[in-house]
């Protein structure tokens, strides 16, 4: 059988609740914008203003996992650019971000998280009793 190949460095999620307050200017004039998912490499989100590719934008994450063993919300500051318009979603822009600046333990704190907390990740790493 032949497998779809995945062009991505790391696993999103979409199953936590995560909102950014977005700064594409640098003046202290955020908008806060949903996001529909996020990996350690970027992040999708809707917002009713428009942006082009390239635009470099400050994101405050606020990224709750929804999960009993993280019991507080986290909170992170990273910069990234537009790589593409993906058109409307419920009503608003969609864009996606790639992160340009983020702490090397954030990108692997998102990504240790979305292994941990993602359904499929934790299937595909546990071993079966039929495994030798």
């Amino acid at each position: 059988m032949l497998e779809t190949p995945i062009n991505r460095q790391y696993v999103r999620t979409c199953s936590w609740s995560v909102t950014a307050s977005v700064n594409k200017d640098g003046t202290q004039h955020c908008i806060d914008a949903p996001v529909l998912d996020i990996a350690a490499g970027g992040l999708l989100f809707l917002t009713d203003r428009s942006y082009e590719q390239g635009d470099i934008l400050r994101l405050d994450l606020k990224i709750d996992p929804m999960s009993p063993a993280i019991p507080r919300k986290i909170t992170m500051k990273v910069k990234g650019e537009i790589t593409s318009d993906r058109g409307m979603k419920y009503g608003r822009h969609a864009y996606s971000v790639k992160f340009t600046e983020i702490s090397t333990s954030d990108r692997i704190r998102i990504d240790e998280l979305i292994h941990m907390t993602n359904y499929k990740c934790r299937i595909d790493t546990e071993s079966d009793f039929l495994d030798v």
